[in-house]
């Protein structure tokens, strides 16, 4: 039985980087552009204007609203995750793995 499904070809999913937005819920790293903090009123506008144009995702899971995710498809996704654990985990998926150029060594100077 072969897997035709597009998604989930094998050559695809490696190559495929995904962003945990928490309790399960992953996101595309190549669709994020933004996170934001959920808590002003610019950004309950924005959830709002998105709900009645149906591009609103909940990844809440019923827990409490701390970040807001802005998609290349000018989709918004709603995490519980706090902006700066998102941002985190961002960055450690976009940079290649963190090896220091010059290696870092404690010297006694004598003198």
């Amino acid at each position: 039985m072969s897997n035709n499904y597009r998604g989930i070809s094998s050559s695809e999913s490696h190559s495929e980087r995904m962003l945990n937005i928490g309790h399960g819920s992953f996101v595309k790293l190549d669709r994020v552009i933004g996170i934001f903090e959920a808590g002003s009123l610019p950004m309950r506008r924005w959830r709002d204007k998105a709900l009645e144009e149906n591009r609103l995702v909940d990844a809440t899971k019923g827990r409490k609203l701390k970040s807001l995710i802005l998609t290349d498809s000018n989709h918004v996704i709603l995490s519980s995750v706090v902006p700066q654990t998102l941002n985190e985990r961002l960055t450690e998926k976009r940079s290649p793995s963190a090896v220091s150029l010059r290696p870092q060594e404690e010297r006694l100077f004598v003198s």
